[in-house]
């Protein structure tokens, strides 16, 4: 009888000892899984942090050629018998804009893969993102419209020309303008799908 206890009491211990083990084996690899998860989440806030500062030289450039555009593209457009004049120079300006828009979307690659519907216990990197999201809707939208409004004076151009010309000599005639076509960005953006255009009716 003895015996039989003795042997009961070394199950019990044998199997406290290796259940201890298991609780004690899951609790560590839960907690390595953690210490893993909350580096890489500081990974991500760090690089947030540094690219945000250079998305927003790369917005501040932006909006310095933008302010710049928009006054030139006054002077062409105030008068269409210019406008044929200036084309080349409008054409030349529109793409150096198109480009810059492309330049703020390239540094901010990894602002658009970790921000965009992502939330994180650093408040300041969730403002960087936030703000992230506005500014480089805008920045699209602004553009856009930018160049709707252009190509719409392109059209008014186009139609006042066909009466001007029927009282010129054919060397004198005003030619018709195309109107200008972007490579990247064709339409409006909703970066985060919240049917909201930031920017798009922006002056």
């Amino acid at each position: 009888m003895k015996r039989e206890y003795t042997k009961l009491f070394s199950f019990i211990l044998g199997f406290t000892f290796l259940l201890s083990g298991v609780i004690f084996a899951f609790v560590n690899t839960y907690k390595t899984g953690k210490d893993t998860e909350i580096k890489k989440e500081n990974d991500i806030i760090d690089e947030i942090l540094n690219i945000y500062e250079v998305f927003r030289n790369k917005e501040d450039e932006y909006n310095t050629f933008r302010n710049e555009f928009l006054e030139e593209i006054s002077d062409y457009t105030s008068y269409y018998s210019g406008m044929e004049e200036n084309y080349d120079e409008i054409i030349q300006l529109l793409s150096e804009y198109e480009t810059l828009v492309k330049e703020v979307e390239d540094v901010s690659a990894y602002l658009k893969n970790h921000c965009i519907n992502k939330t994180y216990s650093n408040q300041d990197a969730n403002g960087k993102c936030n703000a992230y999201i506005i500014n480089f809707e805008k920045t699209v939208n602004s553009f856009v419209g930018d160049i709707e409004f252009l190509n719409s004076k392109i059209d008014e151009y186009n139609e006042w020309i066909v009466e001007e010309n029927k009282s010129l000599k054919e060397k004198d005639q005003y030619n018709e303008l195309h109107k200008f076509e972007p490579t990247y960005y064709n339409d409006y953006l909703d970066v985060n799908n919240d049917e909201t255009y930031l920017g798009r009716n922006s002056d």
